[in-house]
């Protein structure tokens, strides 16, 4: 995310949260030689067992230093989040590193941030990883009817209940007249 990006969105008078990629080396960098010299301002730990994994959170929270509030509009918190645990029977471990223009508790941070994976996890990487988005052939309006039609997919398979998406694509696999029923009659109510 561009500085340009952060001075419009604190034009416009709303708040971000933005996480710190490749494109920002040097932002990123700073916050890590802050972790390692500077105590937080607050701390939150989760522990997530869930889906055969474990999966630990360590959320650090630090007031931004004055030289970067003066490079970046509105910045006040620099956020630190450490994950680390077992996937798939394999150990991991990764840090990311988050600015912000709110004076957040580690706690109220990693409650956004968590949220934002959730959005993540239901329905873009579904998108990405289910239904190939990322690979659709471009020209015309194709790409856009699919991701128009996946995203119907989508609200159906979620309205019935399903535990999966491939589960959901397979009860629907080949049913045009239950599909046409949601289109003409409305969504069954959430079991």
């Amino acid at each position: 995310m561009s500085k340009k990006t952060v001075e419009s969105i604190v034009d416009q008078q709303q708040h971000y949260l933005i996480a710190l990629k490749a494109n920002q080396p040097t932002l990123y960098q700073t916050l890590a030689a802050l972790h390692q010299a500077r105590n937080p301002l607050t701390v939150a730990e989760t522990v997530d067992a869930s889906h055969n994994r474990t999966v630990h959170r360590r959320v650090s929270v630090y007031a931004a230093p004055p030289t970067l509030q003066q490079q970046w509009a509105g910045l006040k918190t620099l956020i630190w989040v450490e994950r680390w645990g077992v996937r798939e029977q394999k150990p991991f471990q990764e840090q990311i590193g988050y600015i912000s223009d709110l004076a957040l508790t580690a706690a109220e941070f990693l409650l956004h941030i968590q949220q934002h994976w959730s959005i993540e996890n239901q329905l873009h990487w579904v998108r990405d990883v289910t239904f190939e988005e990322d690979h659709a052939r471009p020209g015309g309006h194709a790409p856009v009817m699919w991701a128009v039609l996946n995203c119907f997919l989508l609200n159906i398979v979620r309205q019935l209940g399903c535990r999966t998406i491939p589960q959901g694509i397979r009860i629907l696999a080949n049913q045009v007249n239950r599909v046409f029923e949601f289109l003409t009659q409305g969504f069954p109510p959430p079991k």
